[in-house]
């Protein structure tokens, strides 16, 4: 699997449907660092700028659709990408697009984990799928959730393969969703990298969807942020 790195034109995607997805911006609790899903925790002024860098980029196109996650980091940012748009599209919010639930754990950091549940960092580390955080979800779950809410292959998938789609989401979503798409094993698609505010931008090629660009950050120069 590979991705061709920049932006497309225009002129790139004018036949067939479109996908793209950019993860939301850095928290003011620093989600780049701390287990933060469940929790509902707003835009840090750096997660501000890096979502608007990247509505900047996408302003020259045009949009069928606007999906979001109900968590106020995922809205807010949809919120600030469709500001630098000529024509926003209608919103569509998707419960089941919401990040993963870290349970106990949430706004610890993987040190943190270590060191305050030692036994439970050794799970996380070994059981792989099934693993639970404590009082939280499962990586099964998460899956299972998003692929259903993405709906590939049936009748009323949440991104149709003859429109522009354009999607404002989590880290753990976005892998997911590329998962579905691509048809990718678990191994794969877990390993992707998606920074904060990166843009992943996915072209339907007959049946089938083809990544043309991941994890592009070019456009947010000095609000770049390693995560």
């Amino acid at each position: 699997m590979s991705a061709r790195s920049g932006l497309m034109s225009d002129a790139d995607t004018a036949d067939g449907g479109v996908v793209v997805l950019v993860r939301h911006g850095e928290t003011v609790g620093n989600s780049a660092i701390r287990l933060y899903g469940a929790t509902d925790i707003d835009l840090s002024p750096l997660g501000e700028a890096q979502v608007a860098r990247a509505g900047e980029a996408l302003a020259a196109e045009t949009f069928d659709q606007l999906v979001t996650s109900p968590m106020l980091r995922a809205r807010r940012s949809a919120a600030i990408v469709a500001e630098a748009l000529a024509a926003p599209p209608p919103l569509r919010v998707v419960e089941a697009l919401r990040e993963r639930d870290f349970g106990a754990w949430e706004g610890w950091t993987v040190d943190e984990v270590a060191a305050r549940d030692p036994e439970g960092h050794r799970r996380w580390q070994t059981e792989g799928l099934d693993f639970c955080f404590p009082g939280g979800e499962s990586r099964r779950g998460l899956i299972t959730r998003v692929v259903d809410a993405v709906g590939e292959g049936t009748e009323a998938p949440l991104f149709p393969g003859d429109r522009r789609s354009l999607a404002v989401l989590h880290k753990g979503i976005i892998k997911v969703i590329l998962g579905a798409l691509l048809d990718l094993d678990y191994a794969d698609f877990m390993g992707l990298p998606v920074s904060l505010g990166s843009i992943h931008r996915l072209r339907r090629d007959g049946a089938r969807w083809r990544l043309e660009a991941g994890n592009l950050v070019e456009h947010l120069g000095e609000h770049y942020l390693e995560s």
